[in-house]
């Protein structure tokens, strides 16, 4: 009996395992591209975002598993634009699109909740499935 269990788990041992899909990949590299389009601009209830989607990851493949982009802003006083003020969370906007076949290329949201005669920064980072979030976009600024 103690051979055959012995038999049994050196089979299982020297097995290859399946469901190996690839060779595994560095996090650095399965991140998004950072988007670098993003712009801003004056709406009449507040300020307009938009950017297009990032379509690959970092090493060139193509993005499965996007979720949501994460939009981060910041408020600099007009005293001092230089001072070291923290990006804040401000909403995210998720993905309707992934089992689709024609993707939304470009993205919008619009910021309802800003103050006259004051000046915000924005960035926006997106997000996969598993909650890892690409590099910052570029900062884009206004002043409403």
């Amino acid at each position: 009996m103690k051979r055959l269990l012995l038999l049994a788990l050196l089979i299982a041992a020297l097995t290859p395992a399946c469901g190996k899909k690839g060779d595994p990949r560095a996090p650095e590299i399965v991140a998004p591209k950072p988007i670098t389009n993003l712009s801003a601009r004056p709406a009449p209830n507040g300020v307009t975002l938009m950017w297009n989607r990032p379509t690959e990851y970092m090493d060139g493949k193509e993005i499965k598993d996007l979720a949501s982009f994460v939009i981060f802003r910041k408020e600099v006083s007009p005293s001092c634009l230089d001072c070291p003020v923290p990006y804040r969370q401000l909403t995210t906007v998720n993905v309707e699109d992934r089992e689709k076949f024609v993707k939304q290329k470009q993205y919008r949201f619009d910021d309802g909740e800003v103050r006259s005669k004051a000046i915000y920064r924005y960035r926006v980072s997106a997000q996969l499935v598993d909650g890892s979030l690409s590099a910052p976009s570029n900062e884009v600024e206004i002043s409403r």
